[in-house]
């Protein structure tokens, strides 16, 4: 019988290392749909975007806040860490890369960098909490970088942006982030979603303004408040909750249901075709991802698996 994992905080739910790695794998069905989102408001510029999927964010994160901590605030101010801060301006500068790397490449394009995560997250599990990738994490993370090669083959042409490779930094980002969180002794995970929130939209309002203003209509400014809130504050926060009972290699690999989704949606939605290499690709991707789940299942009488490793 799974053992189960005792949250840090109180409030916080209990979870069994199979359920958490159910949990992170859903976000990324979540999260695949942000690239849909913003390919059907491609007239609006990407900071303005930007600023409504910031806005968005803030506001869930916010609300949570309110409601968790009505009349206790410095509880959660005193709770509050160095790393929050840090987790938070680094999940606000992986959603401005990610939106602008956009508008520069394909979708496809953009997610086939974000297969080095657990590369990057095994990097900083190791210099931050001294711990080391499993066999079959580095295994499955080979067959991943295979298959998603294979996804997006041919779809990287010649006369790609400069700007397009700004998304090799997202994986940095996300291995470093994902190691924050679970290296925190005490954190509640809407304060990185709050400070990522402040981070997006102030970034956002400045460059639009000195561009000349706002210019999204009512329906473009609601689909950058639906992509911030239910598309991204509502899962990452759940994730934030199970990556505590999930080493971040492995979730950065169950996490890349994004990456064989995301293509499906913009070619089913917006005709970005998706060829019958990325079908193919996406199959060794998931493949790896279940295979990878199987084996980090705990056996009776391992130690269970915590927020130190």
């Amino acid at each position: 019988m799974t053992r189960v994992v005792a949250p840090i905080e109180r409030e916080l739910p209990a979870l069994t290392h199979p359920q958490g790695a159910l949990i992170v794998f859903g976000t990324g069905i979540f999260f695949s749909f942000g690239g849909l989102a913003f390919r059907s408001v491609e007239d609006v510029g990407a900071w303005e975007y930007l600023f409504f999927r910031g806005l968005g964010m803030l506001c869930v994160a916010a609300a949570v806040l309110a409601v968790r901590y009505r009349k206790r605030y410095d509880v959660l101010i005193s709770g509050i860490e160095h790393g929050h801060l840090m987790a938070g301006l680094v999940l606000g500068l992986m959603n401005i890369l990610f939106i602008v790397s956009l508008s520069f490449a394909s979708v496809a394009f953009v997610l086939v960098l974000q297969t080095m995560a657990p590369l990057a997250a095994g990097y900083f599990s190791w210099l931050l909490m001294g711990e080391r990738p499993s066999s079959s994490v580095l295994v499955a993370t080979a067959i991943s970088v295979v298959g998603v090669f294979v996804m997006v083959r041919g779809s990287i042409q010649s006369d790609l942006s400069p700007y397009g490779l700004l998304a090799a930094l997202i994986p940095l980002g996300f291995g470093y982030y994902s190691t924050l969180i679970r290296s925190a002794r005490r954190i509640d995970p809407s304060v990185p979603l709050v400070v990522a929130g402040v981070a997006i939209v102030s970034s956002g309002a400045v460059v639009v303004l000195l561009r000349g203003g706002f210019h999204a209509t009512p329906r473009e400014a609601a689909i950058g408040l639906f992509a911030g809130s239910i598309l991204l504050a509502l899962p990452l926060a759940v994730f934030n909750i199970a990556q505590r009972v999930v080493p971040s290699p492995e979730a950065s690999i169950l996490i890349m249901s994004e990456i064989i989704l995301a293509p499906i949606w913009v070619w089913v939605f917006v005709g970005e075709k998706a060829s019958a290499s990325t079908l193919l690709g996406g199959a060794i991707i998931l493949a790896a991802v279940i295979w990878v789940t199987l084996n980090r299942v705990p056996r009776r009488g391992r130690r269970p698996i915590t927020s130190r490793g």
